[in-house]
């Protein structure tokens, strides 16, 4: 039997040891009986072939698109990043992963309510409507019960997956759980 690929999406890219985390999350995959691929597997960004920005950011997105095509299953970082909610390239990756049923499992440090998220890292105020409103002016209104923004939520339910508290690991063990047949 074949090996089930998985593919790691999340901010780690944007840290400053980002082959170091990525590395270890592909050796826990690997570990578990996975092969882990990373956004900084392509080819693309280990090349030395000079390329304007913007040439690079297309060439990027076409070769990570390409990893999900080739994986099994994807696994979100659905921490907030710079602010309150998901990383936005992660948020993408999710929608492309759903697009092509893909298996989608998320993790996050804490599940609770969205609406505590944002009134934890966004100042937010009473509006008259009896929502809260942030600083830039939105409603505070999606208050439905989920941890991350619905579109994203119910694109790893719906695609058979789970969104667990916990680290990278923790989703690991949850995805073996629910792999491994009932004997």
């Amino acid at each position: 039997m074949q090996e089930s690929k998985i593919y790691i999406a999340g901010p780690e890219v944007f840290l400053p040891n980002a082959d170091d985390v990525l590395a270890h999350n592909k050796a826990l995959c690997a570990d578990y009986g996975f092969i882990g691929l990373s956004p900084l597997d392509t080819e693309i960004v280990q090349s030395r072939e000079p390329h304007s920005p913007i040439e690079l950011a297309e060439k990027i997105f076409q070769a990570n698109c390409q990893l999900i095509d080739e994986c099994d299953i994807v696994i979100a970082n659905c921490n907030p990043f710079r602010l309150a909610i998901v990383d936005d390239g992660t948020s993408f990756e999710i929608g492309y992963a759903f697009a092509n049923q893909k298996l989608i499992y998320g993790h996050i440090r804490k599940k609770k309510p969205l609406p505590e998220i944002v009134q934890e890292r966004i100042a937010t105020g009473l509006h008259k409507s009896g929502y809260l409103i942030d600083r830039e002016g939105y409603l505070l209104n999606e208050d439905f019960g989920n941890t991350i923004n619905l579109m994203l939520e119910f694109s790893i339910l719906n695609s058979g997956g789970k969104l667990s508290e916990g680290s990278f690991e923790d989703c690991l063990r949850t995805i073996v759980r629910d792999l491994t047949p009932e004997e």
